[in-house]
């Protein structure tokens, strides 16, 4: 009965001392696991830290801090804000296109109204200026006529028509000669006048705004010839 005791006595310390080795063993492996998560976690807290100065240091001139604020450039559109671009671009085209097209038929449609009264006025201008030569011609003794009277007063208000319509009458005598305005028919030698001044108006001419309807035929005054300088 003695050798089996002994045996379990044994196995007995065995066991325990297998025990002991593994438990020892696994506190050893929780300590280490616990010593890895504290240095992993120091380290953590050691790069916010600097993260953390980085962004609080002041920017250097000329170079802006690229981890807190990031570049125009390097803002990147979406697609819809892409298209939302290109419709606006277009938008914008396509008004400053209308305004052009506004702003060009104005001024043909004012040039074509202009041309049109210009040529009507061509037509009518001959028949006042034949008015005008009528009433020239009347005889004193006759101008208290109400025949007379009713002749001067059609030609008031065709007069008072082409006012309202902006057309002006251009040829007076006294006036300089002008190429523009002017059409010289005939020059006269005069020493007691200045040269190119109108001595006569032989047809009146019209304009209507800056263009010219009709130039005004006149006589115009010319350099003295040599022969009417010399002594007699």
């Amino acid at each position: 009965m003695e050798r089996p005791i002994r045996l379990y006595t044994a196995e007995n310390s065995l066991k325990r001392w297998a025990i002991s080795s593994i438990g020892s063993r696994s506190c050893d492996g929780r300590e280490e696991e616990k010593e890895g998560a504290m240095q992993q976690n120091e380290q953590e807290q050691e790069e916010l830290k600097r993260l953390q100065q980085t962004a609080e240091q002041p920017e250097q001139e000329g170079e802006p801090n690229s981890a807190v604020v990031l570049a125009p450039e390097e803002q990147q559109l979406t697609p819809e804000q892409q298209k939302a671009e290109e419709y606006l671009d277009l938008l914008r085209r396509t008004q400053a296109d209308f305004v052009n097209y506004r702003r060009r038929m104005g001024q043909e449609q004012a040039e074509g109204r202009i041309a049109a009264q210009s040529e009507l006025l061509s037509h009518l201008l001959p028949v006042l200026d034949d008015l005008g030569r009528a009433l020239g011609a009347i005889p004193p003794e006759l101008a208290t006529d109400p025949w007379v009277q009713g002749l001067f007063l059609m030609a008031r208000r065709l007069t008072g028509l082409l006012d309202q319509l902006g057309v002006q009458r251009i040829g007076a005598p006294g006036e300089l000669f002008d190429p523009r305005w002017h059409e010289a028919i005939t020059t006269e030698a005069r020493a007691d006048v200045p040269e190119g001044t109108i001595l006569h108006v032989a047809q009146p001419g019209y304009v209507l705004g800056e263009r010219i309807v009709r130039p005004a035929q006149v006589v115009v005054t010319g350099a003295p010839s040599a022969k009417s300088d010399a002594p007699t």
